[in-house]
């Protein structure tokens, strides 16, 4: 058991020598799925410990390259270490604290990433609601329709992101490409069906369809409706109503 906890251990993290620097591959992940390097250079009063800008260019590779650079700051101050508009790093660290700087780095590097496609998704989502409500407002009366309204299902009350009084009321929610997000809007659809199934006309409205997680059993509980759909479609479902 111990040889195999040493042999697990050695993978999850392990040293490489390229040009007199030596890289910790880490056993973190980056969102796009690779490894969190940190690379130790030997300075004069100590070492030099980065990511060597791969936090960067991930952000870069995601389109966050604004967003990034401000959040990077924060996670590199939140972890004591720097950044300076490329690598995450920290200087002149000694020996004894080499560990607890490589450490520092990779989760500030990870987590500025991180934090990075998180907004970026933010910025979708709601890119996409104004996109659902302006198609909402193109098809209905005004009057008839809620902005995050409330909605009561079998056992509590569910916002959605619209809610139109049409003949028979209709449930518009946005659903992100996030095992999350669609776990959230099956909650929701399925506690309002629970209560009538044929009470409400319940829409669900994925950002990516090809790419949404359990895309089956949220078109269980909702119609599946493109976030692009055409002006017919939101017609259909008024007529549906």
């Amino acid at each position: 058991m111990s040889t195999l906890a040493d042999k697990i251990a050695r993978s999850l993290a392990y040293a490489q020598e390229r040009n007199g620097q030596y890289q910790i591959v880490t056993p973190l992940l980056y969102p796009g799925g690779g490894c969190v390097v940190v690379r130790i250079a030997q300075s004069e009063n100590g070492y030099f410990v980065s990511d060597y800008g791969a936090a960067r260019r991930e952000a870069d590779l995601l389109g966050g390259n604004r967003i990034f650079t401000r959040l990077a700051k924060e996670q590199a101050k939140k972890h004591g270490v720097s950044f300076d508009s490329d690598q995450v790093f920290d200087i002149e660290v000694p020996d004894y604290a080499l560990v607890t700087a490589t450490i520092a780095v990779a989760n500030a590097s990870k987590a500025a990433v991180d934090m990075t496609q998180s907004a970026l998704t933010e910025q979708k989502v709601e890119l996409q609601k104004d996109m659902l409500l302006k198609r909402i407002f193109q098809t209905f009366d005004r009057s008839d329709i809620e902005i995050d309204g409330e909605y009561s299902g079998r056992s509590e009350n569910w916002r959605f992101d619209a809610v139109v009084q049409a003949g028979t009321p209709i449930l518009f929610q946005t659903v992100t490409a996030n095992q999350n997000s669609v776990n959230s809007a099956i909650s929701r659809f399925l506690d309002v069906k629970d209560a009538g199934d044929e009470l409400t006309v319940r829409v669900a409205v994925p950002a990516r369809i090809k790419d949404t997680p359990h895309l089956s059993l949220l078109a269980r509980t909702a119609r599946i409706l493109p976030a692009d759909a055409t002006e017919e479609a939101f017609i259909s479902l008024k007529q549906a109503a």
